[in-house]
């Protein structure tokens, strides 16, 4: 999957896509089209592509930024924050998905952060009276675009509206500070139950912004869900971890057929 804003990619063919395949160890590879061009589609991304004043936002919204700004504060900080304060908050905010993800150790995840493009900003939430962090952002920077790849929230934060104000201050920064074309929480979920989509555009604006996706698989893994497919309504329903792991594969196969049908 690319890391690049899917406007970048409007080129790309599914020729392109299997000789990358026929080159690399991946199981597929999933790019999209047409971005922001169709007026509805069974895939979005969730932007926010204009400066907006606080009061411009719901009265909810502006009230719990209030609230959350007399506990803590917002800023950039470093990759070696991250490494030296970030496991804790990852490791609690961890506990509140339902995935088939696993979490990692707190030597994996300092080398998975270490690992990130060289373009990964990060911003945190900390406690006034401690400077303890107590939430932070990866951030992937390119084009004059941001997009929130994660985002980690100790729980006692997320009750007391840290969210709301990580959010406000990083659309701050990016949109009305730098300038950029749009600030994005990413694509449509397929591994986990997220409602984050729909916070945004109820609180802070966003809007779905929808693509055309497209997915090339390995021969024997296209065969695989071909095969999968008729019965992907059973298998949604299956508890073990392996088939909640083909259910992702198979949710996707799904959209993808009925966004490059045009359904």
């Amino acid at each position: 999957m690319p890391l690049s804003p899917p406007e970048n990619l409007a080129e790309f063919s599914e020729s392109e896509a299997e000789n990358l395949l026929k080159n690399k160890k991946g199981f597929l590879i999933r790019w999209e089209s047409d971005f922001d061009e169709l007026s509805i589609s069974p895939w979005w991304h969730v932007i926010k592509d204009r400066p907006e004043a606080m009061v411009n936002l719901p009265k909810k919204t502006r009230y719990s930024i209030r609230k959350a700004s007399e506990l803590y504060f917002a800023k950039a900080v470093s990759l070696q924050r991250i490494i030296d304060d970030g496991y804790p908050v990852y490791r609690r905010s961890y506990e509140r998905y339902d995935t088939h993800e696993p979490m990692l150790s707190e030597t994996d995840f300092c080398e998975a952060v270490q690992n990130l493009p060289k373009q990964t900003e990060w911003w945190g939430i900390f406690e006034r009276e401690t400077d303890r962090l107590v939430a932070f952002s990866e951030n992937y920077i390119e084009s004059d675009t941001c997009f929130f790849v994660s985002m980690w929230l100790e729980p006692d934060a997320m009750k007391k509206f840290a969210g709301y104000l990580l959010f406000h201050e990083m659309e701050l920064h990016y949109l009305d500070v730098r300038g950029f074309k749009y600030v994005s929480d990413g694509a449509r979920s397929l591994s986990h139950d997220t409602n984050i989509h729909d916070f945004l555009m109820r609180k802070f604006n966003y809007r779905k912004a929808y693509s055309r996706l497209h997915v090339v698989y390995r021969n024997w893994l296209g065969l695989a869900i071909k095969l999968a497919y008729p019965f992907r309504n059973v298998i949604y329903r299956l508890p073990l971890n392996l088939f909640r792991k083909a259910s992702v594969l198979l949710r996707q196969e799904s959209i993808r057929r009925q966004s490059e049908s045009g359904g």
